[in-house]
Formats: structure tokens, C-alpha cells, sequence
């Protein structure tokens, strides 16, 4: 079947001959129609009471249109085409520095042309990385104010496979996801995070007590320990940290376990002082019946690293897709969510205890497990004195992100955070 040539790279773009000849917003807009095609935004993560700082627009809004970029995205001559493009654009890009803008105003130099050239040998390596069927590499950048820099992060998504078991969904990117990773990118303070280049204040300078230990529930494909990982190594200094990625199916771990070597190859981490990430299968099942006691309950017979210790913080993405899940999420924070004070080098300026922040879409079809999630974990100052401490919604914040397609004009997402009150 043909595609439709007013949409293919191959006759949409201007000749490769021609570029240098081009006005340099005409290649921008160029370029973006391209990340439409090979780099599209995850539904429903872009939130609609901001203007997005990586604002990538596509010309997926409607089913047929959707079912163009697919076939687009899987045709190789076209993505060889397009591939093609790009370098010649990087190639061309010092000729672009003398163009005029279109009202006649000199060319304000090598910024634009720097971005133009980030963009698009971004997608560079995005088109070399989707070489399988359905296998989609995306790569993000989030925004980090208090670093005044980008935290950029590349994740393959490879294609759902079911079994009789469980299917592992977790091979793909959800929105949750992004909206979590770009929240607490923005606003690390927020979530306990180190908010800038500068060492927490009275923190040690070195040694284990220094160390503070980051776990994400049902990571997929990492994006949120991606995210994690990346801020601290921007952002720590004289400390240490470590990013633990959970999941429990064996197709999951695999793909989450590249995605970690493509964004930290051999050596990387090990050259980034004090910072360890890495994937661990994780069980959540094997908590039902452990005492909240701030430590699992079989830390004393031999539990195997990393999940021995407690955790500063804890993240969990769209981890909710059976009733069941919520109590087992539960217990398994409860075994690994200590009740202590701040760890010293969290964030100074809102002291808070260890939490666990949770971000699940509100899905009309799935109410029960939002119910569920707000019975395993009840709202503060409900259910009358307690003898005991309990694990309790301390803020529920909700966010509306845009659908960006022809299923509905908006996504709601709930944010819990979650600690022992």
C-alpha cells in the first residue's frame, strides 16, 4: 500500500541540495514534524495548566492519522530517508549562520543553530534505535529550573507480550510515568530530592551515613529511576545515593536493564562518584502478612540486597491495575518505608519524613482500584485515635493533562503522597 506523499519525509521535507538554502524557522518546523513521526509524545502526560517546556507538536489527532504515523514509523525507506536528512542538515548547519531571519533582522548566530542541531541529532540516534517492529525509542528532556539545564533521558519501549501468566505491560512507556519524572525533575524539593548543585546543609561529607536509598515500584522502563538518577548526578555532591528499579516479570527486567545500560553505558556510573542505580525483581506479593515495622520482616533471615534496608524515598507509576495490587503496595511499603526523621541530606527546606509518592491515572473504567487505593491508604485524621502508626494519604494533588488525540480533551491523574502518620 502507498503512503500519502504529502506526508512522507521523503516528499514533505525540502531536498537535501536545498537546505542551506532554507530560512532557519522553516528547518525547525522541519525537524518537529519529524520528532511527530519518530519521537511522539506518551499520551495524556502533557499537563494543561502549563505552557510544556519541550513542547513537540505531531499530526497524530485523529485515528486516521494516527494510523499514518504507524505505517510512516515502520516504513524503513522512509526512516532511512529521513535519517539521511538529518545528517545532511548537521553536515549543512555552519552554512545556515549567515541567513537572514524572514522580517529582514540579522541572524542572531549560533544559538538557534545550536538547538536546531541538538534536535535533531537527537533524532538521529532515535531513528538508529527503532530498528524492531512495534519498538519505539523516545527520548526526553525535562527541564530542570534549579540546574538551568536539561535532564535528558532515552527509553525504548518494546511490544507488549502476554502470556498466561501476566502480561507485561511494563514494557511500555505510560503517562504516569512522564508526568512523575518531569514533576519531580521541576521540583526535586518536593519530593525529598537534592534541589540544586550545592551539598545539603550539616550533611556529612562522606561515609554510609550519608547515603540516601531511592526505590521505584514496577519501574517498566525506567523512566522515573532514569529521571532519578539523572537529576542526582547533576545534583549531589560529597554524597551518595541509590536508585533501586523494581519489577516482577522477566520481560520487563530485560528491557528495563538495557535501558539502563543505554543511558549509563559500561563504566558511566562508576565514574559518576557516590551514585548507584540498578534493576532488581521485586515481589510485592511476599509482604502481605510482614509487620509495619519499617523494615521487611525478614531482615534478620537473610533477605536478599537491595531490599535489606529501608528506603528514603519510594515512587510508584500507574502501579495499580487490580484491587489487589493496593494492599499489596501497601504491605510492601510498609516493610520498606521506615518511621523516622529526614534522612540529613534530603531537602532542607520542606523537612519531611520518608514517603512514598504514588501517580495513577483516574480511569473511568478502573474505578475500583482507585477506591482501593484510597481504602489501602486512608486520608489523615480519619478513622478516629490509633494506637499504632499507619501508613495515610498526607496530600492528594490532581492533575489534568491533555489527551492529544481523538479519545477525549483530557487525562486526569492523581498524585498521593503517602507516609506514617
Amino acid at each position: 500500500m502507498g503512503l500519502p506523499t504529502a506526508a512522507a519525509p521523503s516528499v514533505r521535507l525540502p531536498p537535501i541540495r536545498q537546505i542551506h538554502e532554507q530560512p532557519i524557522e522553516a528547518l525547525a518546523n522541519d525537524v518537529e514534524y519529524l520528532h511527530g513521526i519518530y519521537n511522539p509524545p506518551v499520551r495524556g502526560a502533557r499537563r494543561v495548566d502549563r505552557k510544556a517546556l519541550k513542547d513537540i507538536s505531531h499530526p497524530g489527532a485523529h485515528d486516521d492519522e494516527n494510523a499514518l504515523l504507524e505505517t510512516l514509523r515502520t516504513d524503513e525507506f522512509e526512516r532511512a530517508y529521513a535519517v539521511r536528512w538529518l545528517t545532511a542538515l548537521v553536515f549543512r548547519a555552519c552554512l545556515l549562520t549567515s541567513s537572514p531571519e524572514d522580517d529582514g533582522t540579522p541572524f542572531d548566530g549560533e544559538e538557534k543553530v545550536d538547538a536546531l542541531i541538538r534536535s535533531a541529532t537527537s533524532l538521529i540516534a532515535v531513528c538508529a534505535g527503532t530498528t524492531a517492529a512495534r519498538t519505539l525509542t523516545r527520548r526526553y528532556a525535562f527541564f530542570a529550573p534549579s540546574l538551568n539545564t536539561d535532564v535528558e533521558v532515552s527509553l525504548t519501549d518494546v511490544p507488549i507480550s502476554a502470556d498466561s501468566d501476566y502480561p507485561s505491560v511494563g514494557t511500555q512507556t505510560w503517562g504516569s510515568a512522564c508526568l512523575l519524572a518531569e514533576m519531580l525533575v521541576e521540583e526535586p524539593e518536593k519530593f525529598g530530592l537534592p534541589a540544586g548543585p550545592q551539598r545539603a546543609a550539616g550533611h556529612p561529607d562522606s561515609g554510609s551515613d550519608s547515603e540516601v536509598c531511592i526505590l521505584e515500584l514496577g519501574a517498566g522502563t525506567g523512566l522515573v529511576s532514569l529521571a532519578v538518577a539523572k537529576l542526582l548526578s547533576l545534583s549531589m555532591r560529597g554524597a551518595s545515593a541509590t536508585v533501586v528499579a523494581s519489577d516482577y516479570h522477566p520481560a520487563v527486567l530485560g528491557n528495563l536493564e538495557q535501558n539502563i545500560r543505554a543511558n549509563f553505558p559500561p563504566g558511566a556510573l562508576a565514574a559518576i562518584h557516590g551514585l548507584s542505580l540498578s534493576a532488581h525483581a521485586l515481589d510485592w506479593s511476599t509482604y502481605t502478612n510482614a509487620p509495619p515495622t519499617g523494615l521487611p520482616v525478614e531482615s534478620t533471615c537473610g533477605v536478599p540486597a537491595p531490599f535489606d534496608r529501608p528506603f528514603d524515598v519510594i515512587f510508584g507509576a500507574d502501579v495499580v491495575y487490580e484491587p489487589s495490587h493496593a494492599i499489596w503496595i501497601r504491605d510492601t511499603v510498609a516493610a520498606l518505608l521506615p518511621r523516622c526523621q529526614p534522612h540529613p541530606i534530603l531537602a532542607q527546606s520542606e523537612s519531611r519524613a520518608p514517603r512514598f509518592h504514588l501517580v495513577m491515572p483516574l480511569r473511568p473504567t478502573h474505578t475500583s482500584e482507585s477506591r482501593m487505593v484510597e481504602e489501602a491508604f486512608p486520608p489523615v485524621g480519619t478513622g478516629g485515635a490509633r494506637s499504632e502508626l499507619a501508613l495515610c494519604v498526607l496530600e492528594k494533588e490532581t492533575i489534568v493533562c491533555e489527551a492529544e488525540d481523538a479519545r477525549g480533551a483530557e487525562v486526569e491523574y492523581a498524585h498521593y503522597v503517602i507516609g506514617w502518620a
